[in-house]
């Protein structure tokens, strides 16, 4: 590498910005895992902070690293650096103990935790709460040190007395090895719209750029970037619309197996009765592989989660309610001459006759399976064809005397 090279390598802003870009993705994280009553901020009260429904708050500061060695190490400069200035809020405070009381600290970094002396010795305050031996080890580490700013970050700490050490550090997380963080948003998004990655992308993208937008308007015009829970779902809620909308159901082509006695198929039978089809016609073929192809996508959409149960039964049901306000409407008159005395025997023309109008009204018929999610003519036909076979409707007018034996 040429000294030009070297000397621009320094000044560019490529590891910062990347470290700015985490801090921004770690608060969209932050922000789809939001309860009710909570407010997030950026660059308010820390790199980022949440306000708690129970009145206290989490203070967020967020290091990263692009080195090729990610260690946090014992001396760790950005480490030591943050727990500085949290003591330096703390001292701050006119009550400290009240400040100490009502906030949490959360360091996160992509930096890893790998034979770090404080974070270990940090772990075991956590069990046994001594604060003597990790007060004792806060001197070591000060004394192990030339760096006049790391000593001075570590005596800061230390000057708090162990009183307000040990309710600081009884508050204090450090997050290691907290890389992934896109894909770690990606999955947060997956879980609140149990869409497709198709989905999940859109949903990513979209909350991305207007997150982005809103930050830099909102910091611009200076104000304060934070998001209560209601404003997350009124700001940005908009952004999950496409995971919700009405969308058509997929769709598949698949190849699926005739039955071999095609013609043995009880719709099939009721259809050749009333005449609208002939043995041997090839309509039996056509007409199967509609219902077979509808039978195969409800089973798919029900085991996919695209359709409820209950929304199937629902479709059903209103399914049924069609062909049978149909059916009453085209017998009515057959009706009336059966009351009169006339045997069906001596109306089976007349019934056949009417058994094809039937048919043809509701082929007619483009169903929705969900509220504006049209089947499409093939598909609504196929169902009635399917309806037909489980005998749950009919073509014919005396067709459960002569199918449900």
């Amino acid at each position: 590498m040429t000294k030009a090279n070297n000397i621009q390598e320094q000044h560019t802003a490529g590891p910062i910005a990347i470290g700015f870009d985490y801090q921004f993705y770690l608060f969209m994280y932050l922000a789809l895992e939001l309860e009710p009553g909570e407010k997030i901020g950026f660059e308010v009260k820390d790199d980022i902070h949440i306000d708690k429904a129970d009145g206290t708050t989490i203070l967020f500061q967020a290091k990263h690293t692009v080195q090729h060695s990610k260690n946090l190490t014992t001396l760790d400069s950005d480490l030591w650096k943050t727990l500085s200035n949290w003591v330096d809020f703390i001292k701050a405070e006119k009550d400290n103990l009240d400040f100490l009381n009502k906030h949490w600290f959360i360091l996160t970094t992509n930096k890893s935790d790998n034979n770090n002396d404080f974070l270990s010795s940090l772990l075991l305050f956590k069990i046994d709460n001594e604060i003597d031996a990790i007060y004792n080890k806060l001197r070591e580490l000060k004394n192990s040190t030339t760096d006049k700013k790391l000593k001075k970050y570590i005596q800061n700490v230390i000057s708090i007395g162990k009183k307000k050490l040990k309710i600081f550090l009884t508050k204090l997380t450090i997050d290691t090895d907290a890389d992934g963080i896109i894909a770690k948003i990606k999955n947060q998004i997956l879980k609140n719209t149990r869409q497709e990655k198709e989905i999940v992308e859109v949903v990513y993208n979209s909350l991305y750029s207007n997150l982005q937008s809103a930050k830099y308007i909102d910091i611009k015009d200076r104000k304060k970037f934070e998001i209560s829970f209601k404003d997350f779902n009124k700001r940005f809620g908009g952004c999950f619309k496409v995971a919700f909308e009405n969308r058509p159901l997929p769709k598949r082509k698949i190849s699926i197996p005739l039955p071999e006695n095609i013609e043995n198929q009880i719709f099939i039978k009721q259809l050749i009765e009333i005449g609208d089809i002939k043995k041997g016609s090839n309509k039996i073929v056509d007409y199967t592989s509609k219902m077979l192809q509808v039978l195969n996508h409800f089973s798919y959409w029900l085991n996919e989660g695209f359709v409820y149960p209950t929304e199937m039964e629902e479709f059903e049901q209103n399914s049924i309610e069609i062909w049978e306000n149909a059916f009453i409407a085209k017998y009515r008159q057959i009706e009336r001459k059966i009351d009169s005395g006339d045997s069906i025997g001596d109306l089976e023309d007349d019934i056949q006759s009417l058994g094809i109008d039937l048919i043809d009204f509701i082929r007619e018929k483009d169903l929705s399976l969900i509220q504006d999610r049209s089947l499409g003519i093939e598909f609504s036909n196929g169902h009635f064809y399917a309806l037909s076979d489980e005998l749950k409707i009919g073509w014919h007018f005396d067709w459960e005397n002569k199918y449900k034996k």
